[in-house]
C-alpha cells in the first residue's frame, strides 16, 4: 500500500499516461529510450502505443529490421524518459523489455493500425540502412497513397511491438518554490516509495 503522500503523483502519472494514449498532442506520445548497444548507450524517439500501471509495461512499435531490435535481444534492459516542458514534468522508468512479434496482440494491433501507419513497414531498406540516395523508404506505388489491406499485409512481416515491463519510475517536478523528486520501485511484495534529492 502506497504512502497517502505518494498516492496523488502515482494517480498522476497514471492518467498523464493514459491521456497520452489518447491525444497524439500530449508530450509523453512520443519519448526517449535507451538501451545498451556493445558498450555504448543507444537512445532514440518513439511513440507511446500502450501503457498499464497496474500490469507495469509499456508498448512502443517497431519494424523488426531494425538494429535497435538485434540489440534488444542481446540485452534487455531500457530506460525510458518522458518529459513535460507545460508541466515540467519528467517520469523515467527502468526495467526489460518483451519483443512480440506474430502472435495474437501483434495481430490485433496491426489490424488496428491506421493504412497510413501500415507504411511505415513496407520499406525495401532496412531502418539504418546505408542507401546510395535519398529515399523515403515507403514503396513507390504507395509514395502518394494509403496501401490496401492486401498491399500491406507484407508488412506485418516486418512489424513488432516492444513491450516494456518497468520496475522502476522515477518522478521529478520542476518548481520555482523547490523541485519534487520521488521514486516508486515495484516489488514482489508491493510498491516501495521513497523521496529522493531533486
Amino acid at each position: 500500500m502506497i504512502k497517502k503522500q505518494f498516492q496523488e503523483i502515482y494517480e498522476k502519472i497514471d492518467q498523464s499516461m493514459i491521456e497520452a494514449l489518447k491525444n497524439s498532442a500530449h508530450p509523453y506520445r512520443t519519448f526517449s529510450i535507451a538501451n545498451v548497444e556493445g558498450k555504448m548507450p543507444s537512445v532514440r524517439t518513439v511513440v507511446l502505443r500502450d501503457f498499464s500501471l497496474d500490469n507495469q509495461f509499456f508498448d512502443f512499435h517497431s519494424d523488426l529490421r531494425s538494429p535497435k531490435v538485434e540489440e534488444l535481444k542481446k540485452n534487455n534492459k531500457f530506460s525510458a524518459l518522458f518529459y513535460s516542458s507545460e508541466k515540467k514534468m519528467q517520469l523515467r522508468f527502468k526495467g526489460t523489455v518483451e519483443i512480440f512479434y506474430k502472435n495474437s496482440i501483434t495481430k490485433h494491433r496491426w489490424d488496428n493500425l491506421t493504412p497510413s501507419s501500415k507504411r511505415c513497414y513496407m520499406g525495401p531498406f532496412s531502418p539504418s540502412e546505408t542507401i546510395k540516395e535519398y529515399h523515403p523508404n515507403i514503396p513507390d506505388n504507395v509514395k502518394f497513397k494509403n496501401p490496401t489491406d492486401d498491399e500491406s499485409l507484407f508488412g506485418y512481416d516486418n512489424f513488432v511491438i516492444i513491450r516494456c515491463h518497468f520496475y522502476e519510475i522515477d518522478f521529478l517536478k520542476l518548481k520555482y518554490s523547490g523541485h519534487q523528486r520521488c521514486k516508486f520501485i515495484f516489488e514482489k511484495s508491493g510498491i516501495k516509495a521513497n523521496w529522493v534529492a531533486p
